[in-house]
């Protein structure tokens, strides 16, 4: 019987345009594999994030390909090219690589044939096709993007702790503010992520994870600055005291600093918090331990 993984992906702004779901893109390749007597070796999904991206950047994709390395694998099917890929040099990486472990490709919805002359012109055709549709929403995207920049409108529906939206700008959360603005001089009073966090725990029943926090402390917006602009918002910060505090996160990452791994994290993706359902981010320690970990109950 043939080995058949099944690959599902759809972007934001696919989901956005096109009403595409994940559960649609399962149901529907599942019932195909069970019509072909198919073993389904797994699926792999790589959610929210857009078929423009090197393949480098999809994690469920090199998850696929590893399993195609070992031998898993007899033939990816999924449901049409523009799932597979929109960006034809990054579809030629990944296809030198199935060509190299005898592994094939079908889509349920559309017929390709990658031994003719003829059907890798169709491929090349669509895929040139979907890569412009995707090259122009984004210009579109952008355009409207920045429109809204030189109004000094949010982008996006989320505004930063200490910050609120009214009117599709951003204003200070004048309680939240007082928080933003202890956190800032306690990290230069202490000098410790790690005490930090448990100050915010104990002080505001708040759970950061350190990268959270280093995120609130490299934040320019809390200074005003965005887009370029450094009076993008209103400030929260001084930014003599944002300026210390970057300071001593320089000197405090440089001692901390280890060689890069090249650990493949065979879980990403695919392990998840059982507090909170958020899937788990890897780790390593100095480049020889591997672990998983939730950011907000790590």
């Amino acid at each position: 019987m043939t080995r058949v993984a099944l690959y599902v992906r759809v972007s934001t702004e696919d989901q956005k345009i096109y009403g595409l779901s994940i559960e649609d893109q399962v149901e529907k390749l599942t019932k195909w594999a069970e019509k072909q007597n198919a073993v389904v070796v797994g699926f792999y999904n790589d959610a929210g994030i857009s078929a423009r991206k090197p393949a480098s950047k999809r994690p469920e994709l090199q998850r696929l390909l590893l399993d195609v390395k070992a031998g898993k694998i007899d033939l990816i099917v999924f449901t049409r090219l523009d799932r597979w890929f929109r960006n034809i040099s990054e579809y030629y990486k990944v296809q030198d690589v199935l060509e190299a472990n005898n592994v094939g490709w079908k889509t349920i919805y559309e017929d390709y044939d990658t031994t003719t002359a003829s059907g890798r012109l169709k491929i090349n055709i669509m895929l040139s096709v979907a890569q412009d549709e995707a090259d122009r929403t984004a210009e579109r995207i952008k355009s409207i993007n920045n429109s809204k920049i030189e109004r000094k409108e949010t982008i996006g529906g989320k505004a930063p702790f200490g910050y609120k939206i009214e009117n599709k700008h951003f204003v200070v959360d004048e309680e939240k503010a007082k928080i933003v603005a202890d956190i800032f001089n306690r990290y230069i009073a202490g000098r410790s992520i790690r005490m930090l966090r448990k100050y915010i725990m104990d002080t505001y029943s708040m759970t950061y994870s350190h990268n959270g926090l280093v995120t609130i402390l490299k934040n320019e917006r809390y200074i005003g600055r965005a887009h370029d602009d450094d009076n993008f918002l209103p400030a929260i910060i001084p930014k003599e005291i944002f300026e210390k505090v970057q300071d001593i996160l320089a000197v405090r990452a440089q001692r901390y600093t280890y060689p890069k791994s090249n650990y493949v994290y065979i879980f990403s993706g695919i392990v998840f918090c059982a507090e909170c359902g958020n899937r788990l981010s890897s780790h390593n320690i100095r480049g020889k331990y591997i672990y998983y970990y939730c950011k907000k109950h790590k």
